[in-house]
């Protein structure tokens, strides 16, 4: 019994002695383990490979969680940003069942090795970006960083079909050495995508709707550079612009057609024209603050707005020519001059016994009576003969237009057809173009 004892206490005695470092489950210990504590500057800042040849693959990973503004104007836009890099150490790693089972150990960043990775169209602060204080080390020797923060790139954008466009902004990967470093990315395009519509903050008018991603090389004095473009889709929400801009243009075509039925005799039909094409000119201002100066292609809304603007400038001037026409025939080619009711004093003067000297007041009141009423025959009968010279007028449907009224009434209908044909014509074409986005 006491020789069993002594056995198994010889036996665990030894076991502790040949697995005394195993069983130290600590960090410090796997610290101590991976010499990370006699670290030079050196170790710490050459790249960790065996063999100066092999190069070191970064995997890049990019999740956007949300869109913070895309400016136009500027030609950038700004995204919230998950990032993640790994890479491998080739002189750290160690056996997880040595070491209790810890395969993840947490590592300062400034002691080990980390690839310069930039992002070729960041224009972004400094600090707008937080870096993790500790790399993730892996067992097998892989390496991650963390990096989340605000992006803001620059984007060459097309505002061709705005509002309905969508844009393609590119988010390029690269190293600053140019050689020993080359750049995959960790998950596809599909995953990300779906991983960042699920974490989405915030997006406002834009709403990201694939992320792609493209590997390639750029050279530099016969260098081959990897390089990792993750492409950002950006589609935009149109219905704010439609209410506001386009519609309020279409109303307005709509008005001016409705004024092709006024009658030209009123002067509303040309006042509510000035004021419809002052109305498209304040639209056109606000287009103005909106697009910017810098686009190689006139936006369609832009020529949206310019050809409702020409053509109702068009209709302007059809109408005071039309009025014009109008008023021209109205007046007589030679005015006749008019029939004169001015009397004669000799008219006036009626036939009259001479007066005597001694004369009543009563016959002189009969006389200035009598006078009177022969001056109202002599109107009544120039009145008369003023009524047989001139023709009675005609009732509107029965009077003849003249050449001028004529050439009028078939100018506007002419241009009335003709306007609303290329209205709708162009209104099918934009129509067209904004469906094929």
């Amino acid at each position: 019994m006491w020789e069993q004892r002594a056995a198994v206490t010889v036996f665990t005695l030894m076991v502790c002695v040949w697995g005394g470092v195993a069983e130290d489950c600590s960090y410090v210990s796997l610290f101590k383990h991976l010499n990370l504590n006699n670290k030079t500057d050196s170790q710490a800042h050459l790249r960790p490979v065996r063999n100066w040849t092999t190069q070191t693959v970064v995997r890049v990973n990019m999740v956007v969680y949300g869109i913070i503004e895309v400016n136009e104007k500027a030609q950038t836009f700004t995204v919230q940003t998950w990032r993640s890099t790994e890479w491998k150490n080739e002189f750290l790693s160690w056996d997880p069942k040595r070491f209790c089972g810890i395969r993840v150990m947490e590592v300062p960043r400034g002691m080990m090795w980390i690839p310069d990775i930039y992002i070729q169209e960041d224009t972004s602060d400094n600090g707008a970006t937080l870096y993790s204080r500790h790399l993730q080390l892996l067992s097998d020797g892989s390496v991650s960083s963390m990096a989340k923060g605000e992006l803001k790139a620059i984007c060459q954008m097309n505002l061709y079909h705005f509002p309905v466009d969508v844009q393609r902004c590119n988010i390029s990967f690269g190293p600053f050495s140019l050689s020993g470093i080359a750049i995959t990315q960790l998950s596809d395009g599909t995953f990300l995508t779906n991983l960042s519509e699920t974490h989405m903050a915030t997006n406002g008018e834009w709403e990201m709707t694939r992320i792609a991603i493209y590997p390639g090389f750029e050279t530099y004095n016969e260098i081959k550079v990897a390089r990792l473009n993750y492409q950002i889709t950006l589609k935009r929400r149109p219905m704010l612009y439609i209410i506001n801009c386009i519609l309020p243009l279409f109303y307005f075509l709509v008005l001016d057609v409705g004024t092709f039925f006024i009658s030209e005799a009123r002067g509303e039909k040309l006042s509510l024209k000035v004021t419809l094409l002052l109305s498209i000119s304040v639209l056109l201002l606000i287009l103005q603050d909106i697009l910017p100066s810098t686009s190689d292609q006139l936006p369609l809304i832009a020529l949206y707005s310019i050809i409702i603007f020409s053509l109702m400038a068009l209709s302007l001037m059809e109408a005071m020519l039309v009025s014009f026409l109008i008023d021209l025939d109205s007046c007589p080619a030679k005015p006749e001059p008019a029939p004169s009711c001015v009397v004669t004093e000799t008219q006036m003067e009626a036939p009259q016994a001479e007066p005597s000297e001694e004369r009543p007041e009563e016959e002189q009141g009969e006389k200035e009576a009598h006078q009177d009423l022969f001056l109202l025959k002599l109107i009544l009968e120039e009145v008369k003969s003023v009524r047989q010279e001139v023709p009675s007028e005609v009732s509107p449907g029965d009077r003849k237009l003249g050449f001028y009224s004529r050439l009028a009434v078939k100018i506007d209908v002419t241009f009335f057809w003709v306007y609303v044909i290329t209205n709708v014509l162009f209104l099918l074409y934009i129509y067209a173009l904004w469906t094929l986005v």
